[in-house]
């Protein structure tokens, strides 16, 4: 089992977090790189949609200033947070470290979304709400799903939608994890759940989203969808590069080795 530690060793700056979060906190974080061009409405966005939240950004030392950004509103509102990394780039890594970070602050639940606009922060307490339906058993993770009913894409060559399609149908089918969108980077968290998960040599690339559920469900956790709409990026360029598609489906891969195999 993975410790669950972030040490100034992997965190190599912080700004404005010098104290635990009181119980019941709910983060909202965002993985950045190169996102300039749209942090500053986001985190208004979020800020106007769940008031009450705390926001972590969580940037690999963006070239392009989004880290200074970040630095300038945060010094303005104390629930705008920075964890600057350097010398290493990961949406994988960078997501988890935010995550170990914020449970070991004391915050019970964690939601993260793209830095980019394509989840609109509209759809935030949709997400929170989902956790702890009204006629049901609590959730551990609730999911802003593309694939449900209800659910849309905008923007996308069709490409993208049968790259998508696959890896959906390839972690509900091959990976048995009972999801419909398991690559949504829309999600919210108990945290403590992190805690009872083996962590061990996670993917840290575009894998990790159907890693860190195929894992959850492994130890039992509950996971719900709700229906978002999805809109591709109009600021700044994608990082899904195709060596980075390549590497994701070889943890996807490794996985259903794992899956079948053990």
């Amino acid at each position: 089992m993975q410790r669950i530690s972030a040490s100034q060793d992997t965190l190599d700056s912080t700004h404005q977090i010098d104290r635990q979060w009181p119980p019941g906190t709910v983060v909202i974080q965002i993985a950045t790189y190169n996102e300039a061009a749209s942090i500053d409405q986001l985190l208004q966005s979020i800020h106007t949609n769940l008031p009450h939240a705390q926001i972590l950004v969580i940037d690999d030392n963006s070239p392009d200033g989004t880290a200074e950004i970040v630095t300038q509103q945060a010094d303005k509102h104390n629930y705008i947070h920075l964890l600057l990394r350097v010398d290493r780039r990961g949406l994988g890594t960078a997501t988890l470290e935010g995550l170990i970070f914020a449970y070991q602050r004391g915050a019970s639940i964690a939601i993260h979304l793209d830095g980019d606009l394509s989840h609109d922060a509209a759809d935030l307490p949709r997400l929170l709400e989902a956790l702890t339906p009204a006629d049901e058993e609590p959730f551990d993770i609730a999911i802003g799903s593309r694939k449900i009913p209800g659910g849309n894409t905008v923007g996308w060559s069709v490409k993208r939608h049968v790259i998508s399609w696959f890896v959906c149908w390839f972690t509900r089918v091959i990976l048995r994890v009972p999801v419909r969108d398991p690559s949504s980077g829309f999600r919210a968290l108990r945290l403590h759940y992190i805690s009872t998960m083996n962590l061990d040599n996670i993917a840290c690339g575009y894998a990790f989203f159907e890693d860190f559920l195929w894992r959850a469900h492994r130890t039992g956790a509950r996971i719900t969808e709700i229906p978002i709409t999805f809109t591709d990026r109009k600021l700044g360029k994608s990082k899904a590069t195709g060596i980075e598609m390549l590497r994701g489906a070889r943890d996807l891969l490794k996985i259903a080795v794992q899956t079948w195999v053990k």
